[in-house]
């Protein structure tokens, strides 16, 4: 719940002088724009909009599909002595598997414009605000979008399903691009799809990770005859031109589109997912490949923002509400393309709370929802130190799971940094979790140097994590 901000700053009568003569000052009537970037994944690329109409979206909370599924029928030979007759001896009925979409996802957080506010300011909040709105609701959609697909490939490892995963070694980027392309080609048997169609196709990287494509990828992916122009050039692929700020496209590799999904993107994926604001961007994750033929999308914008005036005096209030949902169908239509070998944080965090997993629920879910663990340490010491943790609803019914603990040198940034520290840790513990949360629990199972850090990992049943450190001063 954001409070007003209640301040009065009068500049003194010297404020503006210059050499003893007063100065006049003025506020422009030009604002400083915010930039946000557009849709990344669209037009049937990565993801398909077409299951879910605008009034599904808006009108439903989960929305079906039916598949067919395929008759799996063998070729016989008339005349043999095996089912050889005039007419087959086999028969089939068709059958139909049903997947959804949930649409639960709702922006429509008020925005107060008071008049007294308007009136000293030259701009026009109203239009300002709502291009502001507008704008960010395409980084929204991104960061939901990226962490359906994140989400499902990497539980289905987690539950031992498997899912295409591959190291990109920056020593041979173009091979192992095309070999996770290649996966695509495999289709999903499973699930009645050959292989997924190349039009169907995108590959979505971390900002970061251009410069990779460039300076590591540029000989292999042009050649020694087009890497001067694509060093040049703003795009990865010789002819190409970027549109980083419109959708993220940076060029072709494989005869896939390339695009990088902003920071603001992935920071409300963070959200979605559960993890740290930040948690993507300096994970070993740089992004997929991935078919709209495994993914589905439904946004409701036909009432995106609507201006009614103030309740408690002079002004408006902006009313904005969209509603959306994201799916991610068949994990084998997402390939995960990571910078270590064996990345998957969801499998780690299904091992090291593989005693409470029946508790949690992994799932899509905006952060303003979310039971965020809040960690205090207090008291470290040579053995251990003092915890409390909660994460409570509207009702401050607890909902912490678990948490768990370790030493290492340096603090713990996020949560894959945890579980990286984590796992080579010497030095490791659990804390106690009662009717939802740890109350002053104290841990004795560490062993602590001087200097070193205790980290806390903590888990609501939501999927929601949190991390704190405290070093250890002798």
């Amino acid at each position: 719940m954001a409070l007003e901000v209640i301040s009065q700053i009068l500049s003194p009568t010297n404020a503006t002088y210059i050499n003893g003569v007063s100065a006049e000052r003025r506020f422009s009537a030009a604002v400083l724009k915010n930039m946000y970037q557009g849709l990344v994944e669209k037009g049937g690329r990565g993801i398909d909009d077409k299951f879910v109409s605008e009034d599904d979206a808006t009108s439903s909370a989960q929305v079906f599909v039916n598949r067919i599924l395929p008759v799996k029928m063998q070729p016989r030979e008339q005349g043999a002595s095996k089912n050889g007759a005039s007419f087959s001896a086999n028969k089939h009925y068709t059958q139909t598997v049903t997947v959804g979409i949930e649409l639960l996802q709702v922006l429509d957080d008020p925005i107060i414009i008071p008049r007294a506010r308007q009136d000293m300011i030259k701009v026009d909040l109203l239009a300002e605000q709502t291009k502001i709105y507008s704008d960010r609701l395409a980084t929204i959609i991104n960061g939901a979008t990226f962490a359906c697909k994140v989400l499902t490939s990497m539980m289905s490892d987690a539950k031992g399903k498997g899912y295409n995963a591959v190291y990109m070694q920056t020593s041979q980027i173009l091979k192992d691009f095309i070999t996770a392309n290649s996966l695509l080609d495999e289709g999903d048997e499973e699930n009645g799809v050959d292989l997924f169609p190349e039009e169907t196709r995108v590959a979505v990287f971390k900002p970061s990770y251009r410069a990779t494509l460039k300076t590591s990828g540029v000989l292999v992916l042009g050649g020694a005859n087009y890497a001067y122009d694509i060093a040049k050039g703003d795009a990865i692929s010789q002819g190409a031109s970027a549109r980083r700020s419109e959708d993220g496209y940076i060029g072709d590799i494989d005869g896939v589109p390339c695009h990088i999904i902003s920071n603001e993107s992935l920071r409300h994926a963070d959200g979605f997912l559960g993890f740290m604001e930040g948690d993507l961007k300096a994970s070993d994750l740089v992004g997929y490949i991935s078919s709209s033929y495994a993914n589905s999308r439904g946004v409701s914008t036909s009432k995106q923002i609507k201006v009614v005036d103030a309740v408690d005096g002079q002004g408006l209030i902006l009313q904005p509400y969209n509603k959306f949902g994201v799916a991610s169908w068949y994990p084998k239509g997402n390939v995960m393309l990571t910078s270590s070998d064996g990345f998957n944080p969801f499998k780690a965090l299904s091992t090291i709370f593989s005693s409470s997993l029946s508790e949690i629920v992994f799932k899509l879910k905006g952060a303003g929802s979310r039971l965020f663990p809040e960690i205090s340490i207090s008291s470290p010491g040579a053995t251990g130190a003092t915890f409390s943790i909660e994460a409570e609803d509207d009702w401050n019914t607890g909902h912490v799971v678990a948490a768990v603990t370790c030493v290492s040198d340096a603090p713990a940034t996020s949560v894959c940094d945890f579980l990286k520290k984590y796992a080579l840790a010497t030095y490791k513990g659990v804390v106690t979790i009662t009717s939802g949360a740890a109350s002053s629990v104290t841990t004795t199972d560490l062993t602590v140097g001087n200097g070193k850090y205790i980290n806390c990992l903590a888990i609501a049943d939501d999927g929601s994590m949190a991390i704190e450190s405290k070093v250890y001063t002798a």
